[in-house]
């Protein structure tokens, strides 16, 4: 098997029209940058819930908190952007408005993404842009689903802008043999997006079915690719494992018994945008046929849509407007580039070897290029006239979630609440407003207990009871499963607007301090760590772990144990505990354990092994 080969080369006849056409080109690919903006600032999307999340993290992080949603609570992964994360949390020491800051961020990314993409083809055939290049930015301008998820603060716009960058550099790597700074692209991919693993897989296919063709192995470049992965991707895992005791992101355990039709969600799309899917297909088959340059192209953007086609269509998502395909769509347009560009090849080829330009070449193009406008502009036209009916009804939006949480936040406050304990769904905008707070998220995502027990409800229930309860609690809408658990619910009286509060609660009283609040309370640090030791020692985890949550919500961290002091006594309960698990009696094992965990501000290598306990005493019902 050979790739097709190109026109044999010979000294091209002078084309003076050949710089106004790189000119024209530049002038289109520059419209299409300002007309995306445009629809941008006519859609005015606010930034997602889920964007928030990001936000939240990235705060925490650069105010040296580290990697929780907020301060105060569990260092677990409940983002699976990180290089987006750490971009968003940049908005705090540069201390800008964060909502601002991220929808201009991905707005930038997203715009820089489209002259990337129509640098594809010149990339690969090392020629200057010509005017099918610039079919891959006018789709991305035309399309609302490109242009919602680019403005809405989630990560989009950075997808976008590495997917563009790694086509450019792998084909131009691939044509020169020289560099490996695709590597560098697709690793930052990999820390982007989860299915960027996907994409370099995809990347790697190419790559050695290319060499393999051409019967050359550039050892050397190959091996950079690798340096660049191993450092970044293999880099994060490192991080992940020593910090959130875990190789997969915690969002996976979240999500995989969330179901979503996914190939519906695929199919949705198809209907909608039917003519361009189409006018892109041709195109990668005609770029396919039409030289080894315009192969790579069209091999690398079949490639890579084929990769985030299939994670959609496992994954679907609860979100309207694709976004799951909505960096794919200005790759519709580099197939249709690869397949004009083909065209121009052959049709130069069959007139003469010698002759890459002569009017029979020309009247080819022609007849090409009407057909992809007479099928493209009506259907691009289509995309955008969907504008009017996506704007009034944007994607859940982050300020809607933060005006909730502020009543929640004032309803804290009345209680005298420092760090006050919340089981609430809506993490963006709870963890945004509620800064103090420490948060049992109860969808899971930044929960590693209720992630790891996704559907195990005894599991959960055992661990909301045990580990807290919360001071407020939502048990409706995505966390109306709750209201089934008769032990966690006994202790929660209904508020209104869907909250539920502690019973027994107040501004002078809180029943999980031991004695009453203002006894628990009344020591001193070094009292306290003297009794948490008695509980410890007395094999008293319950009230350690009620003790804990009194003295965690109410006092200074100034007035708690030392860190030094309370790793101690992490290491004390968690020796208890082994002893107690070696004699069979599992439950009080695991209550130490939970109060190490605690203690130990929610490490992560505990909490896993405080969870595995938990799973062999309450294990997954069969199917579950």
């Amino acid at each position: 098997m050979e790739l097709p080969s190109d026109p044999a080369p010979s000294p091209p006849p002078a084309r003076p029209t050949s710089g106004v056409e790189a000119w024209l080109t530049a002038g289109l690919v520059v419209a299409a940058v300002v007309a995306l903006a445009y629809l941008c600032g006519y859609l005015a999307v606010p930034i997602v819930d889920d964007a928030a999340i990001s936000i939240a993290y990235g705060h925490t992080f650069f105010s040296g908190g580290g990697l929780r949603v907020t301060p105060a609570s569990q260092p677990v992964e409940g983002f699976s952007n990180p290089i987006w994360t750490l971009l968003l949390g940049l908005s705090r020491p540069l201390d800008l408005p964060p909502d601002t800051y991220a929808h201009t961020l991905g707005i930038v990314f997203g715009l820089l993404a489209l002259p990337l993409f129509a640098l594809w083809g010149p990339a690969s055939e090392r020629r200057a842009p010509r005017l099918e290049d610039a079919a891959a930015p006018w789709v991305a301008a035309s399309s609302v689903t490109y242009a919602s998820w680019i403005s809405s603060g989630m990560e989009t716009g950075l997808q976008a802008f590495l997917l563009a960058a790694a086509g450019v550099l792998l084909l131009r790597e691939l044509r020169t043999g020289v560099g490996a700074s695709v590597g560098l692209a697709l690793g930052l991919l990999c820390l982007t997006r989860p299915e960027g693993v996907l994409y370099t897989a995809a990347a790697c296919a190419l790559w050695l079915v290319h060499r393999a063709l051409e019967r050359r192995w550039t050892g050397r470049q190959a091996l950079g690719i690798a340096l660049w992965l191993g450092l970044l991707v293999g880099g994060w895992l490192a991080v992940r494992w020593v910090y959130f005791a875990d190789l997969l992101p915690n969002t996976y355990y979240a999500k995989r018994l969330w179901r979503f039709d996914g190939p519906a969600y695929v199919r949705n799309y198809l209907a909608e945008h039917g003519r361009l899917c189409q006018l892109a297909a041709v195109g990668m088959v005609l770029g396919l046929v039409g030289g080894a340059a315009r192969a790579r192209v069209a091999a690398l953007a079949a490639l890579f849509l084929a990769s985030g086609v299939w994670f959609a269509w496992r994954s679907g998502d609860w979100m309207r407007e694709w976004r799951f395909l909505a960096p794919l769509v200005p790759l519709l347009g580099v197939g249709m580039a690869a397949g004009l560009s083909g065209v121009r090849a052959r049709a130069a080829w069959l007139r003469g070897r010698g002759a890459r330009w002569t009017w029979p070449a020309r009247a080819g193009v022609a007849v090409a290029a009407l057909g992809a406008l007479f099928f493209g502009v009506p259907a691009l036209r289509a995309s955008v006239l969907r504008a009017p009916r996506i704007k009034p009804s944007p994607e859940l939006p982050y300020e809607f979630i933060a005006e909730r949480f502020r009543h929640v936040r004032e309803m804290a406050d009345r209680l005298g609440q420092v760090r006050p304990l919340l089981g609430y769904p809506d993490l963006g905008g709870q963890a945004m407003v509620l800064r103090q707070a420490e948060v049992i998220d109860v969808a899971g995502l930044a929960d590693y207990a209720l992630a790891h027990h996704a559907g195990n409800y005894p599991a959960l229930e055992d661990y909301l009871v045990s580990e807290g309860p919360p001071v407020l609690l939502d048990a409706h809408g995505p966390s109306g499963h709750l209201r089934g658990f008769q032990q966690l619910m006994s202790q929660f009286r209904a508020e209104p607007g869907d909250h539920w509060r502690l019973v027994g609660l107040s501004d002078k009283e809180d029943p999980r301090c031991p004695g009453g609040k203002a006894a628990a309370l009344a020591p001193d640090r070094e009292a306290l760590a003297r009794l948490f030791e008695q509980d410890i020692q007395e094999g008293a985890a319950e009230r350690g772990l009620k003790r804990w949550r009194c003295v965690f919500a109410y006092k200074p961290l100034g007035e708690l144990p030392t860190r030094d002091a309370r790793e101690q006594l992490a290491d004390l309960a968690e020796e208890r505990g082994e002893a107690l698990e070696r004699e069979g009696k599992l439950v009080p094992a695991l209550r130490h354990y939970s109060l190490a965990t605690l203690l130990d501000r929610g490490d992560a290598h505990r909490r896993r092994k405080t969870e595995a306990l938990r799973g062999r005493i309450f294990p997954r019902p069969p199917g579950g």
